[in-house]
């Protein structure tokens, strides 16, 4: 059976960078919103507020993944009920093993430093800066999820951690 690991978690907590290397390691296809959000931004003609475009657009590329029956791992905020339900849906649809990772950051210094501190790798994305990060809204959780807590370790101990706990 195919795997969906949907990843969510507020910008800046480690997100991508765990994703990159999970995603090598578990040999899924990876999904990056940002990278779809800036192609589409790039043709020019897109308007700012994408919406949920972008997520759909990626589900229906998990959901042609996952029925070859290719593990996909989906890297995005996820930050409101609407958009893990997307992603809970192609699951459905598909047959395949839905898996939630919140990746955190708990605490708020090093996230700001994060925020503060980083670089896209994505030519020409706008990141956030740490007053959209702490205003932006974020459901709480209605469904079962596992947590990597980014805070203080580092990236090879959290794609461990995360390798671990998606292979129980």
């Amino acid at each position: 059976m195919a795997r969906l690991i949907t990843l969510a978690g507020l910008p800046g907590v480690g997100k991508s960078s765990i994703a990159r290397h999970l995603a090598r390691r578990c040999g899924a296809i990876w999904l990056r919103i940002d990278s779809m959000d800036q192609a589409i931004w790039a043709s020019g003609t897109a308007p700012k507020d994408l919406l949920d475009w972008t997520y759909r657009a990626a589900q229906a590329v998990a959901a042609d993944n996952l029925a070859l029956g290719r593990d996909v791992l989906a890297d995005c905020v996820n930050d409101c009920q609407e958009a893990r339900d997307g992603w809970e849906a192609t699951g459905k649809r598909t047959g395949a093993d839905v898996r939630w990772l919140e990746i955190v950051c708990s605490d708020p210094a090093e996230h700001r430093r994060r925020i503060e501190t980083r670089s896209s790798d994505i030519a020409g994305l706008a990141l956030p800066d740490w007053g959209a990060v702490v205003q932006r809204a974020y459901d709480d959780w209605d469904r079962d999820r596992l947590i990597v807590d980014t805070a203080h370790r580092s990236l090879d101990e959290c794609v461990d951690e995360a390798f671990d706990l998606l292979g129980r």
